[in-house]
């Protein structure tokens, strides 16, 4: 994996954790460290993958259990 590319999964991966939690913060900082020094990176959230247009939506429990009438819960 070259460097570019583990940048580009690590701002996958916190911007998916910054859609799960409104209290992230919305943004993502990097830091790459190595041999030529130390190279910081700042996306704003309005750069980051809007995740609620790429996963489909899931019913909750509850939603599933009213649709489904009084019978799926006899047994």
């Amino acid at each position: 994996m070259t460097k570019e590319e583990a940048e580009r999964l690590v701002v996958k991966a916190v911007s998916l954790a910054i859609a799960r939690d409104g209290a992230s913060g919305g943004v993502v900082r990097t830091v790459i460290i190595n041999s030529e020094g130390v190279t910081r990176n700042y996306y704003p959230g309005d750069t980051l993958p809007l995740w609620h247009e790429e996963l489909e939506p899931q019913n909750s429990l509850l939603d599933i259990l009213s649709s489904s009438g009084p019978d799926m819960m006899v047994t």
